[in-house]
Parts: structure tokens; C-alpha cells; sequence
């Protein structure tokens, strides 16, 4: 009886073992999970902003649908975009922390806190350079990035005046 004794309980010290290993690995790759899932959140948001704008330019690069103006107090880049021989106009701009999106008839007749919010952001810049855009994009935590997005038409600088 005490050699069964002593068997079960080396078992059940073994079986206690492998738990808390199973345990303390579950813990661990929570940890790293986290750590993983928080850097790719990190670099997303980081770069949603400038491929957002690279994207809606590139979709809009045709003869005078791609300019550069201020809209209020801000730099824009503006999209021309004809429907049913109609001209729209889409703004995107940084206005109250927002890299924001406006889609009208008219530019003149909004304000720039009437876009839609797009994702957060401190500042854009734009300016016609070399038959292409140049953007300098500050995200929400406020790391900056360049972007020069070459452009098959011509862009409209209106900034400047």
C-alpha cells in the first residue's frame, strides 16, 4: 500500500508541475499577444492617414482633378470628380484633430468643421512640386511622415494665392 502511496503522490506532482508550466506559458503568451496586437494598432494608425490621401488622389488623377488650396485656415487637397454632369468637390484636410473628408457641390459653401471625420490626426500640409504632390502628415501621437505622390496629370496649385 505505501509503494501506490508514494506513486500517486509523485503523479499528482507531476500533474501540479505541468499545470502551473501550462499556466505561466498562458500568462506569458497573453503578454506577448498584447504586445504584438498594440505595435500592428500602433503602425496602422500611423499609416492609414497618408494612404488614405494617396488612395484619393490617385483614384481622382485626371486633368484638373487634383488641387491644392486652403480651405478656411487650412491646406486641402481638393478632388474634382464629375457625376451626371455635375462637378463635385472632395476636401481632405486636418481640421480639430481629424484628418477629415467633405464631399460637395461647392467648397465655398461649407466650413471645414462640417467634414467627416476620417481618423485622428494634427496636421497636413500640401503643395504642388515636380508634376506631383508633396504631403507632410502629423498623426494623432504626433510622428510625422512624407509622402510624394506623382501624379500623371497636372495639379492646380491654388495654395499659393
Amino acid at each position: 500500500m505505501k509503494r501506490g502511496g508514494g506513486s500517486m503522490i509523485a503523479a499528482l506532482i507531476l500533474t501540479c508541475l505541468f499545470a502551473m508550466t501550462m499556466l505561466l506559458t498562458l500568462v506569458m503568451g497573453a503578454r506577448v499577444y498584447r504586445g504584438v496586437q498594440q505595435r500592428v494598432e500602433d503602425s496602422a494608425a500611423q499609416r492609414v492617414g497618408v494612404s488614405y490621401i494617396a488612395a484619393k488622389i490617385h483614384a481622382n488623377d485626371h486633368a484638373d482633378g487634383v488641387s491644392v488650396q486652403k480651405f478656411g485656415d487650412v491646406d486641402a487637397v481638393v478632388l474634382v470628380q464629375e457625376y451626371d454632369g455635375e462637378r463635385y468637390v472632395t476636401a481632405l484636410y486636418v481640421y480639430d484633430g481629424q484628418l477629415m473628408e467633405l464631399f460637395c457641390s461647392n467648397l465655398d459653401d461649407f466650413s471645414p468643421a462640417e467634414g467627416t471625420p476620417i481618423v485622428e490626426a494634427q496636421q497636413l500640409t500640401a503643395q504642388a512640386a515636380d508634376g506631383g504632390l508633396e504631403l507632410v502628415y502629423t498623426d494623432a501621437s504626433g510622428r510625422t511622415q512624407q509622402a510624394y505622390i506623382n501624379l500623371r496629370s497636372e495639379v492646380d496649385d491654388r495654395a499659393q494665392q
